[in-house]
């Protein structure tokens, strides 16, 4: 059942999706299930795996339960509350997440002939949707495969998701946000955070300390923090590591720079901590993502 709904007044938290600067897209499996109010610029396709409860998508409530499917518009404010605690558990994941954004598929990649009804329907996609019936099971399907997929595999799955998607009849397809829904952004704070991200990104290759971005955002170190940390959800280091990795990755995969020579290049100055890092955001080691593209390479 439909139901339109009246946001609080406080302002939404901006997610920041780091994977979505170096990638067409980013895939998740997430053992948790966010409740903040939050939004980002980046288009979601979430598939609900075990919880029950409800999510605020804009200005709609609507029911959330295993198989919901999900896509959130650009910037379109949502929220996610099950009535059970999500506990977390790697055995058993919460929800298959899919981000992009017209940006990181590239304006000309979308112009090209064979996108026209993706690309049609992505401009469709600031009200959001959820999806049913055989649309909701093709794509139920393909996001589980992605799971066991490397990065080259999963764009492809990615392009026969959008397509179904894109192909939907209207029985399948829910509009979830009101026509006249606007949401309440913090204009200033969305200004501030993507002029100290251009900064990172310059600023990429050097050392970043944390007075040196306070000092352009004109805050003290103390202040710029705890203001990053609000309107991103993460801390301001955990975030420049990310885009390090993925600066990293590209390296590892496209040169054959060392991997010691990929570390210092990337920005960090100790290849222990950079391996560390590197495990953790990607789930293998940088030797084992260059062995695993270079032999898909040599199966190709």
């Amino acid at each position: 059942m439909k139901t339109a709904f009246k946001s609080s007044d406080r302002d939404a938290q901006r997610e920041i999706i780091t994977a979505c600067d170096s990638q067409f897209l980013s895939f998740k499996v997430d053992t948790d299930i966010w409740t903040a109010w939050h939004y980002h610029p980046e288009i979601d396709l979430l598939l609900t795996l075990k919880n029950t409860g409800y999510h605020i998508t804009g200005d709609y409530i609507g029911e959330l339960k295993p198989g919901t499917l999900i896509l959130n518009g650009s910037n379109v404010p949502h929220a996610f509350h099950p009535n059970e605690p999500s506990e977390g558990d790697p055995e058993k994941p919460a929800m298959l997440v899919l981000q992009f954004s017209e940006d990181s598929l590239g304006k000309s990649f979308l112009s090209k002939l064979e996108m026209s009804r993706i690309r049609t329907f992505l401009e469709s996609t600031g009200r959001s949707y959820e999806f049913f019936g055989k649309t909701r099971d093709r794509v139920d399907g393909l996001m589980r495969e992605m799971a066991d997929q490397n990065d080259a595999q999963r764009l492809a799955q990615f392009i026969l998701i959008l397509d179904a998607l894109a192909s939907a009849p209207e029985s399948d397809c829910l509009p979830l946000v009101s026509p006249i829904y606007s949401p309440s952004l913090n204009p200033i704070n969305v200004d501030r955070i993507d002029k100290i991200k251009s900064w990172i990104l310059k600023n990429l290759e050097s050392t970043i300390r944390l007075d040196d971005v306070a000092r352009e955002a004109r805050m003290s170190a103390k202040s710029f923090s705890r203001f990053f940390k609000k309107n991103t959800g993460k801390a301001f280091i955990s975030y420049v590591n990310e885009l390090r990795i993925g600066l990293a990755c590209r390296r590892i995969i496209e040169t054959d720079a060392s991997i010691s020579e990929v570390c210092f290049s990337s920005g960090f100055n100790n290849l222990s901590n950079f391996n560390r890092r590197f495990k953790e955001v990607k789930g293998v080691s940088p030797r084992d993502l260059r062995a695993q593209y270079r032999e898909q390479l040599d199966l190709g």
